[in-house]
C-alpha cells in the first residue's frame, strides 16, 4: 500500500530550484536533439533574438518584421512545449515519478493516496502550467501560501509534490 504523503510536501523553493535543473536538461535536449531533427526536416530558424532596440516606435514596419521573426521561430518554440510537455509527463509518470530536476533533490510527483500518477493525470498537470503562468507566475506561486504546498497546475490534476528522501533538509 502506498505512503499516505501528508508529512513532507516539497517546498516552492526546492520546487523551483527543480525546475532550473529541468531548465538546464531541456535546454540541452532542445540543442542536441530537437534543433538537429527541425533542420534535418528542412525548417529554418532565425540565428539571432528579434532586435528590440533597432526600432524608435512600435509601428507597422515593426510589427510587420516580429511577426516575421515569429514565424521563424514558432517550429521551434512548438517543438520545445511539445518536449517539455513530454519531458515532464513521461518521468513524473514513470517508476521515477518526477522530472530529472526533482530527482536529483529528492523529490517526487504523488496522487492523493501517495501513489504514482498515471500519464494522462500527468499531461494535464504539465499542460496545466500555462495555466499556472499566466497573470504573473501566481499559479505557481500559489505553493508558497496553500496548506499542502500545490500549485494550481496540482490542484487541477490532483497531484502533490513531495519530499521522496525527508531526511534531506531540501525547506
Amino acid at each position: 500500500m502506498a505512503e499516505k504523503n501528508t508529512q513532507h510536501y516539497a517546498s516552492f523553493g526546492s520546487r523551483l530550484l527543480a525546475y532550473i535543473l529541468d531548465a538546464f536538461f531541456l535546454q540541452l535536449l532542445q540543442i542536441i536533439v530537437i534543433i538537429p531533427f527541425l533542420l534535418s526536416l528542412g525548417f529554418d530558424f532565425v540565428d539571432a533574438p528579434f532586435d528590440w532596440e533597432a526600432y524608435d516606435r512600435y509601428d507597422e514596419a515593426f510589427f510587420t518584421d516580429l511577426g516575421l521573426w515569429i514565424d521563424q521561430a514558432r517550429p521551434l518554440i512548438f517543438a520545445g512545449f511539445i518536449a517539455q510537455t513530454l519531458y515532464f509527463s513521461l518521468l513524473e509518470s514513470s517508476h521515477l515519478q518526477a522530472s530529472l530536476g526533482k530527482l536529483v533533490l529528492g523529490m517526487k510527483v504523488v496522487d492523493q493516496q501517495g501513489a504514482r500518477l498515471d500519464f494522462l493525470y500527468c499531461l494535464v498537470r504539465n499542460m496545466s502550467k500555462f495555466l499556472s503562468s499566466l497573470i504573473f507566475m501566481l499559479g505557481y506561486l500559489m505553493a508558497t501560501v496553500t496548506k499542502n504546498k500545490q500549485a494550481l497546475h496540482d490542484l487541477i490534476a490532483g497531484s502533490y509534490v513531495i519530499r521522496a528522501m525527508p531526511d534531506r533538509n531540501l525547506d
